[in-house]
């Protein structure tokens, strides 16, 4: 594997170990460096990092769904902590 970093400046990586995916059919190897990495190029297949838009997989109108489920599962714990401590304070006040 190829990596170009700044400077124009290329590390190579020994790859023999890659592993081609079935579903995508591309390889799937973490190549990594201190520096910032522009492209990577691997048998032929190459990619760089100006088309992948961080921001295409953020989803704000989902955020008000979050916050009330993780609301909800903060309420549950708290009835559940509630219901157990009232049962074994009842149990303590009944038994002499």
């Amino acid at each position: 594997m190829v990596v170009n970093v700044r400077g124009k400046r290329e590390l190579k990586h020994n790859t023999s170990d890659a592993v081609i995916s079935e579903k995508e059919k591309g390889y799937f190897y973490a190549g990594f460096s201190n520096e910032t990495i522009y492209s990577c190029e691997i048998n032929g297949m190459s990619t760089n990092n100006e088309n992948v838009d961080l921001c295409a997989d953020l989803h704000p109108e989902k955020a008000k769904l979050n916050l009330y489920l993780l609301l909800m599962n903060g309420v549950r714990v708290v009835f559940t902590k509630v219901l157990a401590f009232s049962t074994i304070f009842t149990i303590r006040a009944v038994l002499p």
